[in-house]
C-alpha cells in the first residue's frame, strides 16, 4: 500500500472549497480542453454514494483534493455507477472506491481507496490493483468535447 492524499487540514490555505468542481455532463469541454494539455492526467474514482459508506465518506475528500489541483494538471473526477452509467457501461469494480488514472490516453494505473482511520478525517491510502481488462476507456470519451452536446 502506498500513502497518497493526506490530511485535508493540510490542503493549502488557498483552496477553496467553493472552487469549481468539474461536471461530467456540463464540463464536457473544460474535461476535454485540459485533456489537450501536455502531460495532462485523468484521474477517475468510481463509487457508488447510495450504498457504499466508505464512498459517501470519501467523497467530500476527494471534491476537497480536486478543488485544491491546479487545472493545467488534467482532470479529476467522481463517476457514480449508477448516476454516471452512460459513461461506465456495464463495468463494475470488484470494490470501491476505484481510482483509475490515464496517462496519454491509457489507464496506467488501479487502486482502492481505503480508509487511513475509518473516518476520512487524515485521508486514504490506496492498494494497488492490476487494471482490469475490460476498464472503459473513459479517456477516449472524455477528450471529445463534443460528446456531451445535445
Amino acid at each position: 500500500m502506498r500513502w497518497v492524499w493526506s490530511c485535508l487540514d493540510s490542503l493549502p490555505k488557498s483552496c477553496s472549497m467553493n472552487s469549481i468542481l468539474l461536471d461530467p455532463w456540463d464540463d464536457a469541454s473544460t474535461i476535454a480542453a485540459r485533456l489537450q494539455s501536455p502531460g495532462a492526467e485523468l484521474k477517475v474514482v468510481l463509487g457508488a454514494e447510495a450504498w457504499c459508506d466508505k464512498c459517501r465518506r470519501l467523497r467530500p475528500a476527494f471534491d476537497a483534493l480536486q478543488a485544491a489541483q491546479p487545472a493545467a494538471e488534467g482532470a479529476a473526477l467522481w463517476l457514480d455507477l449508477e448516476d454516471h452509467a452512460e459513461f461506465i457501461g456495464r463495468f463494475v469494480p470488484e470494490d470501491l472506491p476505484l481510482l483509475l488514472r490515464w496517462r496519454a490516453g491509457v489507464c496506467v494505473q488501479a487502486a482502492v481507496l481505503l480508509d487511513a482511520d475509518g473516518q476520512a478525517a487524515t485521508g486514504w491510502q490506496l492498494q494497488e490493483r492490476p487494471v482490469p481488462p475490460d476498464v472503459p476507456d473513459l479517456w477516449a470519451g472524455f477528450s471529445r468535447g463534443e460528446w456531451a452536446a445535445g
